[in-house]
């Protein structure tokens, strides 16, 4: 049975990797932080073939204690990753250093940690990263839009470096339907007008993306946009 972690695992799009791997027979282990009782929730769900797994991105004892139990590994999801709304004169450098060390550096120590593995399997790394690497966001998001770009960044250079062995490649998700992204919420109805298939993206429909780029094996250093035609509005 191939393995796949996601780090990030008991968010809203987490969670759908999770699912979809399950679903592919993976045995999957899903990476949290804090959310504890979700990846046992999805656990309960999901069956013998999800592992809930204790790891902070931020911690390097953390993540060690974690991948030490893995026994191989076929496939990393680097999912983690936080969003932060803040004018440039009120985005305080403590705040831009978190956004960064959970979204570019907590992915570098993570894949770090589990790259003899990925080589034994010859296996392969997706990367989320967002369309706000390729576009501006919507505004107060720099720091969020900068991150994001290191992260395409990191995926093509890793992708190189790492050839043939490893394949790495990302996802660009436009705006990801949520609980509070209600009909009425502006910033939905900013995107559903421009986005030429006038809809929100699905989490299922990046995880979807994520799948692909597991088993497409011409692809790598890639960065594959699901945005509904939001880049393109």
């Amino acid at each position: 049975m191939k393995t796949v972690l996601v780090s990030g695992g008991t968010s809203t799009l987490g969670r759908a990797i999770c699912t979809k791997f399950v679903e592919d027979g993976y045995m999957v282990y899903c990476a949290y932080a804090s959310s504890k009782e979700k990846a046992l929730s999805l656990s309960t769900s999901l069956g013998p073939s999800l592992v809930p797994l204790p790891l902070d991105v931020q911690d390097e004892a953390s993540i060690a204690e974690a991948c030490a139990h893995l026994q191989s590994l076929d496939l990393l999801v680097n999912n983690s990753g936080v969003f932060s709304v803040f004018p440039t004169e009120e985005l305080v450098a403590s705040e831009w250093q978190r956004i960064f060390d959970i979204n570019v550096t907590g992915m570098f120590r993570l894949t770090k940690q589990v790259l003899p593995l990925l080589r034994q399997a010859k296996g392969t790394i997706v990367n989320i990263a967002s369309i706000n690497a390729l576009h501006p966001g919507f505004g107060g998001t720099t720091c969020y839009d900068a991150s994001k770009g290191a992260v395409v960044s990191y995926t093509k250079a890793l992708a190189a470096e790492l050839a043939p062995d490893v394949r790495v490649n990302a996802v660009a998700p436009g705006l990801i339907a949520a609980p509070y992204l209600d009909k009425d919420h502006p910033l939905r109805q900013l995107y559903e007008k421009r986005a030429l298939l006038s809809h929100l993206v699905a989490p299922e429909q990046v995880a979807e993306a994520v799948s692909f780029l597991s088993r497409c094996t011409a692809m790598t250093a890639q960065v594959l946009t699901i945005d509904c035609g939001y880049l393109a509005g």
